[in-house]
């Protein structure tokens, strides 16, 4: 009679072998995500975002925002398209936070998770009909999502 404690040894090895697997994708899955990661993408985010709105190219902004907002936002941005002759920005600031609750953020990084910022931003534009150059300060709020990072990013402060 065959010693039946290998067979059960090996089926065992593959059982730890599949669930090894498993560990390494949630585990690769989470990394995506680190917190150094995290802020990168976020200063990514805002770049692109800002760069496309500045270049009046609404339907590439849209897909930084959620897409419930999407439609909406591609409707009100019409009148910014026609109206607003964008001249300079410079970000002032970025806030991080987790849920709320601010985060500090060292020279090596933030301190701790975060799922929220609050970017500052200084608008050099003029508004139609005027030609006058103004200054506009405009908190961007970015929200991290299952998805990534969206953005609302209160077009009404163009308008006035």
């Amino acid at each position: 009679m065959k010693n039946r404690r290998p067979l059960i040894f090996s089926q065992a090895l593959k059982l730890f072998g599949l669930l090894s697997i498993f560990l390494c994708m949630a585990c690769a899955q989470y990394s995506k995500y680190s917190i150094g990661e995290k802020q990168n993408d976020l200063q990514t985010k805002i770049h692109q975002f800002n760069k496309r709105f500045e270049a009046k190219m609404m339907d590439l902004s849209a897909a930084y925002l959620p897409l419930d907002k999407r439609r909406q936002f591609l409707i009100d941005s019409l009148k910014i398209k026609e109206n607003v002759a964008f001249y300079e920005s410079s970000i002032l600031g970025v806030q991080l936070f987790n849920d709320d609750l601010p985060v500090k953020i060292k020279s090596e990084g933030p301190d701790s998770e975060f799922n929220k910022a609050i970017v500052s931003i200084r608008y050099q534009l003029s508004t139609l009909p005027s030609n006058q150059l103004k200054t506009i300060f405009v908190d961007q709020q970015w929200m991290f999502e299952e998805d990534g990072w969206f953005v609302d990013p209160k077009l009404e402060s163009f308008l006035k």
